[in-house]
């Protein structure tokens, strides 16, 4: 059987949280594929047992590789994607759970579109929730209707990241040097976009991420974001949150905020525009990083304000144009730090 995907799962301690993961990947893949659960050195009982009980199927392949101690996530993830050469291969935490095709259809976008070099699924991650009367399979299933089409975005996340065998031979592996976790991921986007491969998010498939679950006892945690988002920081210069205001009295801006928009994107900032219903903008690139709020112009001014000083993030740039918002938001302005631009 030729193995098509190499999928490269990386664990470390919490037992049950592993079991179900693995659970739904022997019950859900249907890719002849090879499982390489590389063990970062657990220490709670009963994993390394659990994990040499493990059983290949008639799809897929296990292999076991335990190290002795916790090696992070890119040096773990790197020595199962080293280990074999498959045309695919998809980075796993062991917080997930996949659904039924999640792989083919990951696989499938990537295929027939050669620019797309590397895939997530459409997750919780990125604002699709389950949970309001539809379980994870019926969730997912809905999502079947968009086989095959997928969004573009700036980067991917190492949760469930699928990447052809050709951007690995051309770009290398994960970089070591961002220590036990963040942003190596980020990282390796960054040196496939600029080898002119493509980011993309596939519509038609999903996979649940419980985020944070397999990384909850790292110790230091706040000392290691600290240390890779400096090393991110020095190469590529951090991504950026910016807003644009739109009014209906707009209109000859239009055309410049589409432009302005789309130079954003390209610099892998996230948008947000924040438009007066019947304000038109046109047409706006698809893009996971690149999001259209409508709000009605009643209380427009008060649910703009509202939807910019909620955020836990601060936004670094906001396009307005002089209004009654000026005053709100130049408070927000001096308290957070933020750039305000006149449109």
């Amino acid at each position: 059987m030729e193995i098509k995907c190499d999928l490269v799962l990386l664990s470390w301690n919490n037992l049950e949280i592993l079991k179900q993961c693995v659970d739904s990947i022997l019950r859900c893949t249907r890719v002849s594929c090879r499982l390489i659960i590389v063990d970062n050195g657990s220490s709670e009982a009963g994993v390394t047992e659990y994990l040499s009980c493990l059983k290949a199927n008639g799809t897929i392949q296990v292999q076991i590789m335990l190290n002795a101690a916790n090696e992070g996530f890119a040096k773990g993830m790197n020595k199962g994607m080293r280990a074999f050469g498959a045309p695919y291969t998809c980075l796993l935490n062991n917080d997930i759970l996949v659904t039924d095709g999640w792989l083919e259809e990951m696989i499938r976008v990537a295929a027939e579109n050669p620019v797309v070099g590397i895939v997530n699924p459409s997750s919780n991650n990125f604002g699709l929730r389950f949970g309001r009367g539809a379980t994870l399979e019926q969730f997912a299933g809905a999502l079947k209707i968009q086989t095959g089409r997928w969004t573009e975005m700036n980067s991917c996340i190492g949760f469930c990241m699928l990447i052809k065998r050709e951007v690995i031979e051309k770009i290398g592996y994960l970089d070591e040097s961002y220590g036990y976790a963040y942003f190596e991921d980020t990282d390796f986007s960054r040196r496939a976009q600029a080898a002119g491969y493509k980011c993309a998010m596939a519509k038609g498939c999903y996979v649940y991420h419980a985020e944070g679950k397999s990384g909850r006892f790292l110790k230091n945690k706040d000392e290691a974001f600290r240390k890779s988002a400096g090393i991110f920081r020095g190469r590529w210069g951090m991504p950026q949150r910016v807003v644009y205001v739109v009014t209906c009295k707009d209109k000859e801006l239009f055309g410049d905020v589409i432009r302005s928009a789309g130079d954003e994107i390209k610099a892998h900032n996230r948008v947000w525009i924040f438009q007066e219903e019947g304000a038109d903008t046109g047409e706006l690139p698809e893009h996971l990083d690149l999001m259209r709020n409508p709000f009605p112009k009643k209380f427009f001014n008060l649910s703009v304000f509202w939807n910019i000083i909620k955020k836990k993030k601060r936004f670094d740039r906001i396009y307005i144009r002089p209004c009654m918002l000026r005053n709100m938001l130049g408070l927000y302005s001096r308290f957070r730090g933020s750039e305000l631009k006149w449109l």
